[in-house]
């Protein structure tokens, strides 16, 4: 198995033949591991080396969703019109990042960087020190546009993590146990983080006072330290493709240096045309199509509801956000369930998966909402039982909703591949966490306007009006309802599974080899048409 580093020879050809065959050696052990790995099966040890880089990936939306927008208003001197306006426009700027990184990561093989540590884990490793820098939108007394600045800093990494983390499943292994074992575990740890996160929380808030500036910076240090640790761990722990599996041998890196030292303005124009139009072909794959839809309802709601939930803990239950924090406390519990997730997953697919998951958040939803209006009536140690009770219940069906889209994703590629007979896992990623990011933000401008409209006034600790009470109940539960019966009727048009991966996969193999698409049988045509919203002759090309 040969390998050979860019190191071999400059852009221009002028290294010396010794020191090219040196560095040649010291790549080949290294690329040698790595096929090794990509060959073998997955074992727990891998996959939890791989998963607590998501401790980053799942406990940084719910820090600064769940807590951010309460510390601006509380002690920066906003009002929420202008916190969520900011958290917006800053995750919807940012979004395009998304499509850079998405671009740069497929290509970081050409420079040096890339053949030392990695196109993905390049990026997943200088994440830990830079997170650090975020610290700063934590602090007191500073212009609204330096506020602003350092959150746009903060999620442009989270979707530089996405897209390059995101796509490490895929490259790892192409087993559908071993790719289900990846992603379990990921979904449990990032699960997990975003438990810590409320318990940490509620430590310190009750500890030291939620009316405290220091009280909330205690708990975001620790937690952003704990973020840098471990996206360092994970991208020592993991592996991906090597540069000639992604097609970035020593011949390919010499032609496609050469191309880019001869671009002109006309080429980087046709460039960014030809990244546009490889971002958009991905919406030709109906199997993408669905995904992305069902994958951007669910998670724009976790959003609005992380968001709005601890406002409608103290302004509509009467409680602390100390209270708020014990409640989120409890998906710990809903942890546990992720095993059975992934099972599940395997075992009746997807689309079942998908209809428990929106018939068990509505649920949930629903016993929220009666114990908001049984709150009065009810003795207040049978409330409290009630409302964690129900929380429960949501936590568990939230959780399966924040799962199972991350279940999927690894097995888009192999739909793509199909047609384009290439592994666009980067590209796939980088679209997504682009769109994530928009509706995030929109999500986002538009809890804050319809709350201010609503006459909300989160920074005064006394009472609201009852149109601004509705409203934050409204946006908490209601606009989570209509989403959950919304995904459901999409989720009925989702079809892959385990057993229509298999056949597009072996497909994939004969092609490969060299078969005949005259020859293909009957039920796999109609499969991979199903699949990928393509007729048969036009794959493969």
């Amino acid at each position: 198995m040969k390998s050979q580093s860019p190191r071999n020879q400059s852009a221009s050809g002028g290294s010396s033949d010794q020191q090219s065959n040196n560095n040649r050696g010291v790549d080949r052990g290294r690329t040698a591991d790595s096929r090794r790995k990509a060959h073998s099966k997955i074992t727990f040890g891998d996959a939890l080396g791989f998963a607590i880089g998501d401790t980053y990936g799942g406990g940084s939306g719910i820090l600064t969703g769940t807590y951010l927008s309460v510390f601006w208003t509380r002690f920066c001197g906003f009002d929420i019109g202008t916190a969520q306006s900011i958290i917006g426009a800053a995750a919807m700027l940012s979004a395009c990042s998304a499509i850079f990184f998405g671009v740069l990561s497929e290509r970081f093989y050409l420079f040096r960087l890339g053949r030392r540590f990695g196109r993905r884990r390049f990026f997943v490793m200088i994440l830990s020190p830079l997170v650090l820098v975020t610290l700063l939108m934590w602090v007191p007394g500073m212009p609204k546009v330096l506020y602003f600045l350092v959150y746009v800093l903060y999620v442009t990494l989270q979707q530089m993590f996405g897209v390059c983390y995101s796509s490490l499943p895929g490259e790892m292994t192409r087993d559908f146990a071993g790719r289900s074992l990846l992603s379990t575990v990921r979904m449990f740890v990032s699960g997990m983080s975003g438990v810590l996160i409320p318990i940490l929380a509620t430590a310190m808030l009750t500890w030291l006072g939620e009316w405290h500036a220091y009280s909330y910076q205690a708990f975001v240090t620790i937690i952003t330290v704990m973020f840098a640790i471990v996206t360092f761990a994970s991208s020592r722990l993991t592996w991906e493709l090597t540069p000639e599996e992604a097609g970035f041998g020593d011949d390919e890196l010499t032609r496609r240096r050469a191309a880019r030292h001869r671009r002109g303005p006309r080429e980087i124009v046709q460039a960014l045309g030809r990244v546009i139009a490889e971002y958009t072909s991905t919406f030709h794959i109906a199997t993408f199509r669905v995904h992305i839809t069902l994958y951007l309802i669910c998670l724009t709601l976790m959003d609005i509801f992380t968001q709005s939930f601890v406002y409608f803990v103290v302004f509509d239950l009467g409680k602390t956000a100390a209270f708020a924090s014990m409640l989120l406390s409890f998906a710990v519990i809903a942890e546990f369930f992720k095993p059975l997730w992934g099972w599940l997953f395997v075992h009746i697919g997807p689309r079942n998966l998908y209809a428990l998951d929106y018939t068990g958040a509505l649920i949930g939803l629903g016993l929220l909402f009666v114990s908001w209006r049984l709150e009065p009536v009810l003795p207040g140690g049978v409330w409290t039982a009630c409302v964690i009770a129900s929380s429960i219940v949501w936590f568990v069906f939230r959780s399966l909703a924040g799962t199972v889209p991350w279940l999927v994703f690894p097995f888009i590629p192999d739909v793509d591949m199909i047609v384009t007979r290439r592994n666009r896992a980067s590209i796939f990623s980088g679209i997504t966490t682009f769109l994530r990011f928009i509706f995030s933000g929109l999500a986002s401008m538009g809890v804050g306007a319809f709350l201010a409209f609503s006459g909300f006034e989160p920074d005064k600790s006394g009472a609201q009006t009852p149109m601004a009470v509705n409203a934050v109940a409204f946006v908490c539960l209601g606009w989570l309802a209509i989403g959950f019966i919304a995904a459901f009727i999409v989720s009925r048009r989702f079809t892959l599974d385990q057993r229509s991966d298999l056949i597009v996969l072996k497909e994939i193999e004969r092609l490969k080899a060299g078969g005949s698409k005259a020859d293909v049988e009957p039920h796999v045509r109609e499969t991979v048409e199903r699949l990928t919203g393509v007729p048969y002759e036009r794959c493969w090309r």
